[in-house]
């Protein structure tokens, strides 16, 4: 769908001319695009293996478990913030997951005036998570840094 190499705006405007003709969709994608920014921030700012992001993100739902998820690892930066702070309008990033969980259950479907809202504050809010990771020194959008597990020494027989 999109490139690491796209740009936001690019992005954006992907998801944005899918509103008139598949506003439910729009939403959907955009809250998708909300979830990868947020794994490439965690995976890229925290100090852990990034296999061990990658596990840890791999049982990771909802909203409040990225909140949480985010404290946990990116809680070492300095002047860290947690997610709903750095995220300008928390409470509309919360309702535009309400209405993307009643999409993806099959509960309601949603007409472009109504998606609308709701895919400008993911777009918005990725882009702040954007700017926070670039404040930094990591830009989401290219090759994140490599951690690795430490080797054990083997053993002298």
């Amino acid at each position: 769908m999109f490139l690491v190499s796209h740009s936001l705006d690019v992005r954006a405007k992907e998801i944005r001319s899918w509103l008139p003709n598949h506003p439910s969709i729009s939403l959907v994608v955009a809250a998708v695009y909300f979830e990868w920014a947020t794994c490439r921030a965690i995976i890229g700012l925290s100090r852990c293996p990034n296999v061990e992001i990658r596990e840890m993100l791999a049982e990771t739902y909802g909203l409040g478990r990225y909140k949480d998820l985010w404290r946990d690892e990116l809680g070492h930066l300095p002047d860290a913030q947690p997610l709903s702070k750095v995220v300008s309008d928390w409470s509309s990033v919360t309702d535009a997951f309400k209405a993307r969980n009643l999409l993806v259950h099959g509960r309601d479907r949603y007409t472009q005036n109504m998606a609308a809202p709701k895919v400008e504050s993911l777009l918005a809010a990725v882009s702040d998570i954007c700017a926070y990771s670039l404040k930094h020194g990591l830009d989401i959008n290219k090759r994140l840094p490599q951690r690795r597990r430490k080797r054990m020494p083997t053993q002298i027989r």
